[in-house]
């Protein structure tokens, strides 16, 4: 039975391990109570297996359990976390392993497992399901993760979604951006709320105003337009289309214009300066010199012989 003077006594005792725990950092020290190799840690212990509290960690070595921190190491992130940790603002360390929640952020050389940031986080290295209010970063992100504005890493492999946008160089999986998604090497699915962009990319494009890259390979579909230096695959814009040099489908409401086209080719004004192997469907084709048909009103072959480059509904060279 817990009688009122034994129960202000527990209150007296846990006030006073608080008071150490938010002491003990200035000292570097620590109050464990230990139970069969495991227990309670008040102040900064930096070897520890059980429930750790401390005001801000220090020289970090190795922490098992469950550790609740209130602000950010005072020295560089050191040693390493492996179950939940908890914190206010910025649990850090060289590696965790398991659960991190912060209300500001959190951050550290290697994450693997659960990382959210009320503001945002950032790693090195991160594998695993990763949140940031703002904002979630990183050099190599693996798995599901989400910025409320954004999200960003030099690579990028699995599932990454940024309120405005999600960008990075070497980019393998599903990328949603609000306004955006951009960069260098992207393989997988994009869809960018106004575009996409990149140079290297390989799958399927999606932007509500368009889709831009150097080579582009796959299913390519921009709201007003698309276009870069090679489109091959399916590419379709509800405005125009453009490109050095287009290999297979492509299909817009208006201006379909390149060097090249393998393949065919659909548009209202449908131009390629240097030659077209394939189908040419518009109003009006025009193709410097043409292996394949035109079908359109008006249609022009810069290789037919004269008095056959310009002609009405049908336009063919199948062949010198």
């Amino acid at each position: 039975m817990v009688t009122p003077r034994s129960f202000r006594t527990r209150v007296r005792l846990c006030a006073l391990l608080c008071a150490f725990a938010a002491a003990a950092p200035a000292a570097a020290g620590s109050l464990d109570l230990p139970v069969r190799g495991a227990g309670l840690s008040f102040g900064n212990s930096q070897t520890f297996t059980g429930l750790r509290f401390n005001l801000r960690d220090r020289d970090l070595q190795s922490i098992r359990g469950v550790t609740v921190t209130l602000w950010a190491p005072a020295r560089e992130p050191s040693g390493s976390i492996q179950g939940l940790s908890l914190g206010l603002a910025g649990t850090a360390a060289d590696g965790i392993d398991g659960v991190t929640l912060n209300l500001l952020g959190c951050g550290a050389d290697r994450v693997r497992g659960v990382a959210v940031g009320g503001l945002g986080a950032g790693c090195g290295e991160f594998t695993g399901i990763g949140l940031g209010g703002l904002g979630f970063g990183g050099d190599d992100l693996t798995g599901i993760v989400v910025g409320g504005l954004g999200v960003g890493g030099d690579r990028m492999t699995g599932i990454a979604v940024g309120g405005l946008g999600v960008g990075g160089q070497d980019m393998t999986g599903v990328f949603v951006g609000g306004l955006g998604v951009g960069g260098e090497d992207v393989t997988g699915v994009a869809l960018g709320g106004l575009g996409v962009g990149g140079q290297d990319m390989t799958g399927v494009f999606v932007g509500g105003l368009g889709v831009g890259g150097e080579d582009v390979t796959g299913l390519i579909v921009g709201g007003l337009g698309a276009g870069g230096e090679s489109l091959t695959g399916l590419a379709l814009a509800g405005g125009g289309l453009r490109a050095e040099r287009i290999a297979g489908l492509a299909a817009c409401g208006a201006y379909l214009r390149g060097d090249v086209l393998a393949g065919v080719g659909i548009g209202a004004y449908n131009r390629f300066d240097v030659g077209v192997q394939g189908l040419q469907i518009g109003i009006v084709n025009y193709a410097a010199a043409l292996q394949g048909v035109q079908l359109g009103l008006l249609n022009y072959a810069g290789n037919n012989r004269r008095g056959t480059r310009w002609l009405p509904l049908l336009n063919l060279h199948l062949g010198d």
